[in-house]
């Protein structure tokens, strides 16, 4: 490896989070699709996306026992495994750990075994190889990637890098340290995903139907405009943006979700003003979401702890490059 690195020369989360705020426009859209597309995905393995929230949090505590006795695997390694043993199902944990009622939670998982995810071996459990495609983060790692590189290039134009670093370099380490990085992964992606589920009454569909607008008005907003903006900026330009909208129809192509599920759930979100439908019935962020300080609240918690993962995954991606040369 050669000098031991410095501890000053890593990057540090409240920095991060300060640059993440300065250059949100810069950043948001590559975020966005991250964590809109991995929703999208977790809703079409099972269409139902708490059965694939139970398996990922099922995993996550395999990771986690890999952690605690200093065992760490690469992504190929890990997934060339033929199953995945795990300890017994503590649903009061899992709903807990999900915010799920427990009964719902208990009917899930007997789901999970009986569609033959979840095999019971004598009194053990395991998670068999036909179940890893489903929780395989082949589309995560390449947006997560995406995301990464523009934090690592904002990271470099500010000098608190120096390293020459590729998106194959990212991708590379991530893979290489994967039981590692998705530990950290997890961590974040859990928090992110409670936070939401509670504002959106614990309804990830709802949440998802919400997000894809905001995420092409954010598309669109980078596109047209010729200066960055920061996070505050950002929330009183997006509702004043005129874009076309999205049609119920589109909505539904791209979340997965029936059609008669997403035009009953945007009632809800334009009754509150979440959303609003124009007078051709397409679908725009509505001023209900752009000014909801409850809202911006949720958004400055999942960033710090965004911030928190990326520091930590950005640090592993500078040190591997400096022990590799």
């Amino acid at each position: 490896m050669g000098e031991f690195p410095s501890v000053n020369s890593g990057i540090n989360k409240e920095t991060l989070r300060e640059l993440i705020n300065k250059n949100y426009l810069h950043f948001a859209p590559e975020y966005m699709t991250f964590v809109v597309e991995w929703l999208t995905g977790t809703y079409r393995a099972f269409n139902d996306a708490d059965k694939y929230f139970i398996l990922v949090y099922l995993f996550n505590k395999n990771l986690e026992f890999y952690h605690n006795n200093n065992l760490r695997a690469d992504y190929e390694t890990f997934y060339r495994a033929e199953k995945i043993d795990i300890e017994k199902i503590n649903i009061v944990e899992i709903a807990k750990a999900l915010n799920i009622p427990k009964e719902t939670a208990r009917r899930k998982v007997s789901e999970l075994e009986n569609s033959g995810v979840i095999k019971k071996t004598g009194k053990r459990l395991v998670i068999d190889k036909t179940a890893f495609d489903m929780v395989k983060p082949t589309n995560t790692i390449k947006n997560l990637t995406n995301v990464l590189f523009v934090i690592y290039n904002m990271c470099k134009a500010e000098n608190m890098v120096d390293k020459n670093i590729s998106k194959e370099d990212i991708a590379n380490s991530m893979k290489n340290n994967f039981t590692f990085t998705w530990l950290h992964y997890y961590k974040f992606i859990f928090n992110w995903l409670n936070y939401w589920r509670n504002f959106f009454n614990n309804d990830s569909e709802m949440f998802l139907i919400w997000g894809v607008p905001v995420l092409h008005r954010t598309y669109k907003m980078k596109k047209q405009q010729k200066y960055q903006l920061d996070i505050t900026q950002y929330r009183a330009t997006i509702e004043k943006l005129e874009t076309e909208g999205i049609n119920t129809m589109s909505l539904s192509e791209i979340t997965g979700i029936p059609r008669p599920t997403v035009t009953r759930k945007l009632k809800y979100l334009t009754s509150k003003g979440y959303l609003t439908m124009d007078k051709n019935k397409l679908i725009h962020i509505g001023t209900g979401a752009a000014q909801n300080k409850d809202m911006h609240e949720i958004q400055n918690n999942v960033l710090n702890a965004f911030s928190e993962f990326c520091a930590t995954i950005c640090n592993q991606v500078v040190i591997s490059s400096r022990s590799s040369q």
